[in-house]
């Protein structure tokens, strides 16, 4: 059985690996540089910031196995990748065939299966399809392939601007992980407290609170900078300079809202489906938990 994933998040994975386990011949696509969705890491003049999903609820490793090993971070004991946050979804995403830097716009149904990127790139003879990207983006995607996935249409995001700072002066303090209660910043994570680390450059990851990213989410990423860097010197005390290294990020489909109350969307012929962390009532343990089973499912279902 050929299969085409996707999208390379941990949906996507767990859709892979037990397509694989039971003898699929598994081809990835992602339309980014590399695998993971948000489990990002970015790497730049400052230094290295896991960007995206900062780490993994507790809750998650009783379900997703691959996280069972990983060291635990923080004061309620998250799992984190190591050396980096992505180091994880490499491992997992480099044992498949792989297409990265590869926007799928079109899924043609027929005898077999084809794949169109938006460069016109026909990608033919699969037998099963899995849709593992954003619901939006999988909304657009799925459009034309019946009522059975009408009802990704109806998910929404919460967005999360996340700034990346690194050559801040003064002493940190301390704790290595803060969540304020109220302002702009819902997350300020200290890079250097997490395992197998380096300490330099200073560097900080601070994610702006919920409702403050949902109304700043069109604004200029300089400007959001910006702001979020004051904010962040009034709560850690911490100096930043002109020459200090700042960057901010918008994650527009960060945290599903209303998520669809089903762990996949499946065609009545079983060869197209999606999943996601949009998908599934279950929401404990986190949004990774919530892709992985929703990953997993699919693909048994289609197998």
């Amino acid at each position: 059985m050929r299969v085409a994933i996707i999208g390379t998040g941990l949906a996507g994975l767990a859709c892979a690996r037990h397509f694989a386990q039971h003898g699929g011949m598994v081809t990835l696509f992602d339309k980014s540089r590399g695998y993971g969705g948000r489990m990002a890491t970015r790497r730049g003049d400052g230094g290295v910031f896991d960007h995206g999903l900062p780490g993994f609820d507790p809750l998650a490793s009783e379900i997703v196995d691959v996280l069972r090993d990983l060291p635990e971070w923080g004061p309620d004991w998250r799992k984190v990748g190591v050396p980096s946050m992505n180091a994880l979804p490499r491992a997992l995403g480099g044992e498949y065939d792989s297409h990265l830097e590869t926007r799928i716009n079109s899924v043609a149904t027929g005898d077999a299966l084809t794949l169109t990127d938006i460069s016109g790139n026909r990608f033919e003879g699969f037998d099963r399809v899995a849709v593992a990207i954003p619901a939006p983006q999988a909304a657009e995607l799925l459009a034309a392939h019946g009522a059975r996935f009408e009802a990704v249409s109806g998910v929404t995001y919460a967005p999360d601007w996340t700034l990346m700072l690194s050559g801040v002066e003064g002493l940190p303090p301390a704790w290595d992980v803060c969540t304020p209660t109220s302002g702009p910043i819902g997350l300020a994570i200290r890079e250097a407290g997490k395992p197998d680390r380096s300490a330099i450059p200073e560097r900080w990851t601070v994610h702006a609170a919920r409702q403050w990213s949902v109304n700043n989410l069109e604004r200029d990423a300089g400007d959001v900078a910006d702001d979020l860097c004051s904010a962040f010197e009034a709560l850690t005390g911490l100096t930043t300079t002109d020459s200090t290294n700042k960057v901010a990020h918008r994650w527009r489909f960060s945290q599903p809202e209303n998520p669809v109350k089903a762990p996949f969307l499946l065609s009545a012929d079983r060869r197209l489906g999606a999943c996601g962390d949009w998908c599934g009532s279950e929401r404990e343990g986190g949004d990774a938990r919530a892709a992985w089973i929703s990953g997993a499912a699919l693909a048994e279902a289609m197998c």
